[in-house]
């Protein structure tokens, strides 16, 4: 069985969500698994398997919009504190004799096993824009070029990527496997019911949509948003996973029959 290193990405609770699934796979079927994480990855997954803390490089947001050329910037500041964490994780990837290396979009562990010289495997939806034939309006032109750049800076060379996505796509890159969404066994074995809510979910606070969502004639479940308790029509709350869990599956806005579908 091999000795892996799991690198997954903090921010937000969607990679961590991801690898939960993966980890707890490899884990059954006798591999070694060592996790490298910060954050909400950090948070999510420490309690049910071995994780390393590491520095987290983080996107900047404006409105929970990505602003690549401030992630770029903000990024570079940090470069020391990543050396450290980088240094340090590096000693234990040769007291755990690391096999392979696995990363969710966690770049850290990614360059690490480079340097190592050990197999890499990238696990991610990002490297859908960049290893696969995908159109999108004009206008959105310079956006996706920057989101490209930041893409092939946090994973570049990886000798497989396994590509998440909601759609198939020509892959333009041998490397590159598409497969659809890995669902929580939770989510598959959920009775969906209809509620009088909708679920919103940011990744950072976002202002401006708060705003445009009190002015809707219904009423919502807000994660994300840094703040609890109810304000008019919205109901803001703390990030938990079985809290999210229980709210989509009852979320208004869901089409019942489409997510029985998908799940059968």
């Amino acid at each position: 069985m091999a000795n892996i290193l799991y690198g997954v990405n903090g921010e937000g609770a969607g990679h961590s969500t991801r690898a939960r699934e993966v980890l707890s796979h490899l884990v059954a079927n006798g591999h070694n698994v060592h996790v490298a994480s910060f954050d909400r990855g950090l948070q999510n997954l420490k309690s049910s398997f071995d994780v390393t803390e590491i520095y987290g490089f983080r996107f900047a947001y404006v409105n929970n919009r990505v602003r690549y050329k401030r992630t770029i910037a903000k990024n570079l500041i940090t470069v020391p504190q990543a050396a450290r964490s980088m240094s340090r994780l590096s000693d234990l990837v040769d007291d755990w004799k690391i096999d392979v290396v696995v990363t969710d979009f966690e770049p850290l562990t990614c360059h690490l096993g480079h340097k190592k010289h050990l197999p890499v495997i990238s696990i991610d939806n990002q490297h859908c824009l960049t290893n696969a034939v995908v159109s999108y309006p004009r206008q959105y032109r310079n956006d996706a070029a920057a989101a490209k750049l930041v893409t092939r800076l946090m994973t570049p060379r990886a000798n497989a990527y396994l590509v998440i996505s909601f759609f198939t796509a020509p892959v333009k890159k041998r490397n590159t496997f598409l497969f659809p969404p890995l669902l929580r066994q939770e989510i598959l074995n959920a009775k969906p019911t209809e509620k009088d809510h909708i679920l919103v979910y940011v990744t950072s606070p976002a202002p401006a949509l708060a705003k445009l969502l009190s002015s809707v004639r219904s009423n919502f479940i807000a994660y994300g948003f840094g703040r609890e308790g109810r304000e008019g029509n919205i109901i803001y709350k703390k990030p938990s996973l079985d809290g999210f869990f229980a709210d989509i599956a009852t979320d208004d806005a869901v089409n019942t029959k489409l997510l029985r579908r998908c799940v059968n």
